[in-house]
This record gives C-alpha cells, sequence and structure tokens, in this order.
C-alpha cells in the first residue's frame, strides 16, 4: 500500500512540475534595432515594379537555363551544403530527443563461485555456486523546470534554419557564378569573331600599302607598319583561345564535371539587357536575403544559448523508473518481479563561477552574432546600392564609347580617302585603324561589364526562388518557383 502512495505522489509531482517547465528565466529578443536605421530607399534604383525570381531566363538563352539547372542539381559545393544540412538535422534531433524520457533495456547472467569455510580454523571449504538471470527495463527523465533543455532544442532548429539558409545562399552564388562565366565566354567568342574580322581589315589595308609601294606611291616604312599590325593581332588569337578554352573548364567545374569537355554556346552575341528590375525598400533585403537570414537565425540560436546557460545554475529534477524480473533460475525468471521509482534534486553548490562564466561567454556570443547579423545586412545594402550605380555608371559610358567608336570609325574613313588621294601619308590611317579597332574591342569588354553589373544586382537583390529547392537525384530542376 506504501508503494502505491509512494508512486501516486512521484506522478502527482512529475505533472505538476512538467506543467511549469513551460516557465522561462529568460526571455529571448524579439526584434532587433539597426544602429542608424534601415533606409526607406535606395540612392538609385526604383522601388515599384516587377519583381523577378528566376532571372535568368531574362536573357532568353535555353542554354544558359539548362546549365543552371543542372549546377543546382551536381555542383559539388552545393552538394557539400546538403551534407552540411543533414548534419544540421541530426544535431536537432538530438537537442530534441532531450524533451522525451530515455529508455534503456539490459539482460544479463552472472555466475558466482564462493568458498565457504566449514572448519573454524577455514582449512576446508565447501565451494558453493551462485547462478542469477536479469531482464529489466528502465526509463530516466529530466524535468525541463527552468526551460534548459527547451531553449536548447529552440537553439539547434535556429542553427538548422541557417544551415538551409547558408544551402540557399549558396545556391543563389552558384547560379550567379555559371551565368557570370556563361557571359565571360560569349564575350570571348565575340571577341575572336572581332578579332578576325579587324585581322581581315587589316589584311586589306596590308595590300592596299603593297600596292601602293609597289607603284612607288608608298615607303617601305608604311609596309612594316602595317605588317607590324598585322602580327599584333594574329599574337593576340592564342590568348583568346586559350581564356576561351579556360572558361569552358570553369563551367564544367561548376556542373561537378571533369574540365576536359566543354560546351559551345549556340549564340555569340552578348544577351540584351531587360529593364532594370524593381530594387523594392532595403528592409525587404531581411526576408529575400539567405545569407541575412542565416544570421538572423544564428542570433536567435545564440540568445536561445544564453536562456539555457541561466537555467543550467538553477537545480534540476530528475525521475527514474524501473521494471524487471530476477532470479536464479531461466525457469523461474519471470515468477520475481521488481520495480523501482525514484526522483532526485541536484544543485550546485560550488562550482568556482563554471557556470556564471558559461552565461558571460554565451551573452558574448550573442553579442558577436548580432554585430554580424548587422554587417550581413549592412553588405547587403551595400552590395544593391553598388550594383545599381555600377550598373547605371556603366550604361552611360557604353553610350559614350558607342559615339567614340562611330567617330573612330569615320576618323579611318577619312584619313584613309586622303591616304589613297595622296592627300596624306599612311601613318594617319595607321593611327586611325588602330584606334578605331582598340575602341571596338573597349566596346565589347564595357557591354559585357554591363552585364555582369546586372548579375550582380539580381543576385544582390535576392529573391525567393530557393525556397522550394530540394536534393535532386534525377537531374531534373527542382528548384520548384516559377518567376
Amino acid at each position: 500500500m506504501q508503494r502505491h502512495r509512494f508512486a501516486t505522489i512521484i506522478i502527482l509531482i512529475a505533472f505538476l512540475v512538467t506543467s511549469l517547465s513551460s516557465c522561462s528565466l529568460y526571455r529571448a529578443k524579439k526584434d532587433i534595432t539597426f544602429h542608424g536605421g534601415i533606409p526607406d530607399s535606395y540612392a538609385e534604383g526604383t522601388m515599384s515594379g516587377p519583381i523577378i525570381n528566376r532571372w535568368w531566363e531574362e536573357f532568353n538563352d535555353g542554354q544558359l537555363s539548362e546549365l543552371i539547372t543542372r549546377a543546382l542539381s551536381d555542383n559539388l559545393d552545393l552538394k557539400r551544403s546538403w551534407a552540411r544540412l543533414d548534419q544540421a538535422q541530426a544535431v536537432a534531433d538530438q537537442a530534441s530527443s532531450a524533451r522525451w524520457p530515455q529508455i534503456a533495456a539490459d539482460a544479463g547472467a552472472s555466475r558466482t563461485r564462493t568458498n565457504i569455510p566449514v572448519t573454524p580454523s577455514g582449512e576446508e571449504t565447501i565451494p558453493q555456486r551462485t547462478t542469477n538471470y536479469n531482464l529489466g527495463v528502465g526509463a530516466s527523465y529530466e524535468i525541463d523546470l527552468w526551460g534548459r533543455i527547451a531553449s536548447l532544442d529552440r537553439a539547434a532548429d535556429y542553427d538548422l534554419k541557417a544551415t538551409r539558409m547558408d544551402l540557399e545562399s549558396m545556391a543563389m552564388s552558384i547560379a550567379a557564378q555559371v551565368t557570370e562565366v556563361w557571359v565571360s565566354l560569349i564575350e570571348q567568342i565575340s571577341k575572336r569573331t572581332l578579332l578576325q574580322s579587324q585581322l581581315k581589315t587589316n589584311e586589306t589595308y596590308l595590300d592596299l600599302v603593297e600596292l601602293r609601294f609597289g607603284r612607288g606611291l608608298a615607303s617601305s616604312l608604311d609596309v612594316y607598319q602595317q605588317r607590324q599590325q598585322v602580327a599584333s593581332l594574329r599574337a593576340r588569337m592564342p590568348l583568346i583561345e586559350s581564356q576561351i578554352t579556360i572558361l569552358k573548364h570553369q563551367i564544367n567545374i561548376l556542373l561537378g564535371k571533369s574540365p576536359e569537355s566543354g560546351i559551345d554556346p549556340i549564340v555569340s552575341l552578348l544577351p540584351e539587357l531587360w529593364p532594370q528590375p524593381a530594387a523594392g525598400m532595403p528592409a525587404e533585403l531581411l526576408t529575400r536575403r539567405p545569407d541575412v537570414r542565416a544570421a538572423q537565425m544564428r542570433v536567435s540560436a545564440a540568445d536561445e544559448r544564453v536562456g539555457a546557460a541561466i537555467a543550467d545554475r538553477f537545480p534540476a529534477l530528475r525521475l527514474s523508473a524501473g521494471t524487471g524480473y530476477t532470479a536464479g533460475s531461466l525457469a523461474e525468471l519471470f515468477d520475481n518481479w521488481i520495480w523501482n521509482i525514484a526522483g532526485s534534486v541536484s544543485a550546485t553548490v560550488w562550482d568556482s563561477h563554471r557556470k556564471n562564466r558559461e552565461v558571460k561567454r554565451t551573452t558574448s556570443v550573442l553579442a558577436e552574432q548580432i554585430a554580424l547579423y548587422e554587417k550581413t545586412f549592412l553588405t547587403a545594402l551595400k552590395e544593391v546600392e553598388d550594383a545599381l550605380i555600377q550598373e547605371e555608371n556603366q550604361r552611360i559610358y557604353v553610350e559614350k564609347l558607342g559615339i567614340q567608336t562611330e567617330l573612330a570609325r569615320k576618323t579611318l574613313t577619312e584619313a584613309r580617302q586622303r591616304y589613297i588621294n595622296g592627300l596624306g601619308d599612311y601613318l594617319p590611317v595607321l593611327t586611325a585603324l588602330q584606334t578605331h579597332q582598340e575602341t571596338e574591342s573597349n566596346l565589347l569588354t564595357a557591354q559585357k561589364q554591363l552585364v555582369s553589373y546586372r548579375i550582380q544586382l539580381c543576385r544582390a537583390l535576392g529573391g525567393t526562388w530557393t525556397s522550394g529547392l530540394e536534393r535532386n537525384t534525377d537531374k531534373r530542376n527542382t528548384t520548384g518557383e516559377n518567376k
């Protein structure tokens, strides 16, 4: 009867303590105030307009879209991120398991031999053998009276979410990297085509100079200068071919492939840009940038660990119970049932301030994570502002460079006409030819840089397309969200 009363009391205590276990000694931070506040708008760019998630599709390049799909499936850095996510999930599951009782079963058998003396002197003994069998189940449970276990569980969950955000940020970076390398490849192919055209033009000029030299209308210096110009252009071709091959290698690495084979773009011209996407409000980066969200999750995780460290300074209440069988023979094992139930309270009396210092350490970690969160957000703001101003000024530069290229072409035409008519020597023609071809090459490079700034802007603005990203095993696109 007393045993039943004792068990009833323990159960009631456990119920009452469990009801109070939601109490917490520490209130986690809900909001973080940024120093200087969040600006209402960007210095450049528009706030309204269509928000584009899968921005690379605006290039209307099926090959590029296919490459990004394959990269999001096979990129090795992304696979590493998936593995880290699995690790974080396992840690979160471990932390969550502490909320539940731990149950263990054991079974054993022992045989003991003891010599029992039969004479006072102990010279004569009789061996006695004892056999024991046992089978039991035990459970232990810590009542989360102060919220320590719950805080650690929430912290691990925030770490899991942060790791997921890291993966999504990696996916965004991979999409931008593939696009950047692809556009660079098209630029180099365009430069090769331009160089071939320029080389053909220079060879035509060389034929003209040699013809005039044969008629005594030009000097040998003119011939040598033009030959030097042709040789200079031919010398550039191997460097372009090398760069094209290297860029193909980079694409293969991004696709998780060996760099031996390459992909040739169907298009040979740089893509035209669509209207600049809406930048929106700076505060939207808090939800559209996975790296910012990851930093926010880590602040929450550090905050929960402060609460756990504070709760760890207070007494812990643990319950344990067990039941089983024990006997001297297997035949009698289930005839002797035993059980026990117990509760204990443990508290630290003196630990040389170890737990207090742990509170201080976790508080410092929280301050570090808050500073990192603010810096991550400010960096995101800077990236958007930089991309906006760079694209705007690069667009102006491309327009001015286009005017310069057209004037260089007209200058070359005029210098050539004067030379043919005998009104000038060949040096102005050679200078004008070099200037025109240089501006053509510079214009192509500037146009590619304009596209690059647009890629940087789209990457900086973030997006929501990664929220549906799943581990891909059949090499199909699983990003899950359209524009």
